[in-house]
Order: C-alpha cells, then sequence, then structure tokens
C-alpha cells in the first residue's frame, strides 16, 4: 500500500479507537485529535506519569497514532515518546522497511535505533491496538 495522504485519514476509526482503547485505560490522561474530532488524522495520547508502571519521570509520556484502512494490510504507526529519557517506540505497519515484512518494530535509546519483525495476533484495528499497548505496559515499561 503506497503511503496514505491526510486526506486519507479516517476520524471516525481513529474515534472508535479511542472509545475501544484508550477510554477504558486509567492510565490515559488525555486523548486529543489532531488536527480536531471532525478531520481527525492523528490521536494524541498523553499518559499521567504517576500511573504508569515503572519510573517515567515527571514530563508524561506520548503515544501517537495515525491509521488508515488499505487492502490487503492496514497501514498505521503507533509511537510512544518518553521525555524524560528521550526513549521512543514505534509500531509501523508500513513499507518503511520492506526487508521486515509487513510490520516492524522500531526503538530508540541512547540515539541508537534498531528495527526488528513484528507480527500481530490479530487484524481488527482495536485489538491490534491492544496488543501493542500490552506490549508497551509489559516489555517497554
Amino acid at each position: 500500500m503506497p503511503e496514505p495522504r491526510p486526506e486519507d485519514s479516517d476520524p471516525n476509526l481513529l474515534q472508535q479507537l479511542k472509545r475501544d482503547v484508550f477510554d477504558r485505560l486509567p492510565e490515559v490522561d488525555e486523548v486529543e485529535y489532531v488536527p480536531d474530532r471532525a478531520t481527525a488524522q492523528t490521536l494524541q495520547v498523553r499518559f499521567h506519569p504517576e500511573r504508569l508502571p515503572g519510573d517515567v519521570g515527571p514530563r508524561p509520556p506520548k503515544l501517537e497514532i495515525e491509521w488508515y484502512r488499505g487492502s490487503p494490510d492496514d497501514w498505521f504507526r503507533v509511537d510512544y515518546s518518553e521525555p524524560n529519557t528521550g526513549h521512543h517506540v514505534g509500531w509501523h505497519q508500513d513499507e518503511d522497511h520492506p526487508q521486515l515484512g509487513t510490520a516492524h518494530l522500531q526503538e530508540t535509546q541512547d540515539g541508537e535505533t534498531r528495527h526488528r519483525k513484528k507480527t500481530f495476533e490479530h487484524e481488527t484495528p482495536s485489538l491490534v491496538l491492544w496488543e501493542i499497548v500490552e506490549e508497551l505496559y509489559d516489555v517497554v515499561l
């Protein structure tokens, strides 16, 4: 699938992801539609640092989600950034690293970026996002 354009975004899908996933997480402080709810291209999620497992520091970590429905596969980028340490983890399903397959995990820590193949158990966007959140909590944090 070629890289989507902003006009290809689906605000309804982002609203569904917010409802199905982020409205259920007590660690989430705020979810913002960018640029706005009616024309949303991105979800920006801010976590409350004191509610997250591990030591994340005083500034709130963020998760940014872009998601486009596609055939045969959806195109998405889910990026976690921790502003206190500079740690970044991204779950991407795009065409940036074809040698890794459809999806990959990208992690940057201490200025070094690593990529590895990623597979998801589910195909439904909300369930894929739950997998990502579980991995964020269990592995990253």
